[in-house]
């Protein structure tokens, strides 16, 4: 998976329906950074975890069978670059094979 040409390590998570972007990512792809209006909560796996989203991004993401602008959630991700949610996948037609170990 590619985000503005730069290749990233992907978070391909089935219990998500967020995508998102690591500041780093953000930086190192030159995405272009905007405050949303309103903050959005960012409800986490765990009782009374949450944060708010304050910062999106649209930028282009590349990958076999498409390529083109996506938005992007802000978020602080631990151990990847992005966070790729089941509205994504279901958008994109995404199949994870778990037999062949690939997206």
């Amino acid at each position: 998976l590619k985000v503005n040409g730069l290749t990233v390590l992907a978070l391909w998570d089935t219990g998500s329906t967020s995508t998102a972007m690591s500041p780093n990512c953000t930086d190192l792809s030159k995405a272009i950074v905007f405050n949303l209006t309103a903050p959005v909560t960012l409800q986490l796996g765990t009782i009374g975890s949450q944060s708010k989203i304050n910062f999106g991004t649209k930028s282009k993401v590349e990958m076999p069978g498409y390529t083109g602008p996506e938005y992007f959630d802000m978020v602080n991700i631990d151990r990847y670059e992005v966070l790729i949610g089941t509205l994504f996948m279901h958008r994109h037609k995404v199949v994870l094979d778990f037999e062949k170990n690939c997206v």
